[in-house]
């Protein structure tokens, strides 16, 4: 699906309908990530329609003061709530296809000021990579060889040793969580 593709569909829902299906994608994601994290994965393929039901079903009965959505207005209600779990599965695979990774900073990055902004992402990678399965004793020894290869200027052998302490502990940290 191209993105004037994407474009075209969101134009076919109104504000109300597109602002709430941004409210049922974070609740989706959130969802997956929390309390559904153990459930099949199919369940998801559906969730963000069911989801949109509900917010469009409550937006309507607060916006009305009634409970007319739900009885008199169902199939309005039962049709924009569909339209906000498709604008809402449209906002996740916009989210997939175009945003996802672009912004992504190797959780290294930040605490390697030794090396040059050029190679910085470079280092992040391989360090975080080499390092990752690794015990702890074994995790210092690799930082201290390697930190050496990505370095400009080269550090003194204080710096060199301090910095592979803040990331050996900054790794096991992110093992733990």
């Amino acid at each position: 699906m191209s993105f004037v593709q994407i474009l075209s569909a969101f134009r076919l829902y109104g504000a109300d309908v597109l602002i709430l299906a941004f409210g049922v994608t974070l609740a989706t994601s959130l969802l997956k990530k929390t309390v559904m994290k153990t459930l099949d994965k199919k369940v998801f393929v559906f969730l963000p329609f069911a989801l949109g039901f509900v917010f469009y079903a409550v937006y309507r009965m607060i916006a009305t003061a009634s409970i007319a959505p739900l009885s008199t207005e169902f199939l309005h209600t039962l049709e924009s709530g569909f339209g906000c779990g498709c604008a809402a599965t449209l906002y996740y695979v916009v989210y997939e296809q175009f945003l996802r990774g672009k912004f992504r900073i190797d959780p290294l990055s930040p605490l390697l000021e030794c090396v040059p902004e050029a190679r910085r992402q470079e280092a992040a990678k391989a360090l975080y990579e080499g390092a990752k399965d690794l015990g702890e004793e074994e995790m210092r020894k690799y930082f201290v060889e390697n930190l050496t290869t990505y370095a400009d200027p080269p550090m003194s052998e204080e710096e060199l040793l301090m910095t592979a302490e803040l990331l050996t502990e900054y790794m096991l940290s992110l093992k733990k969580t």
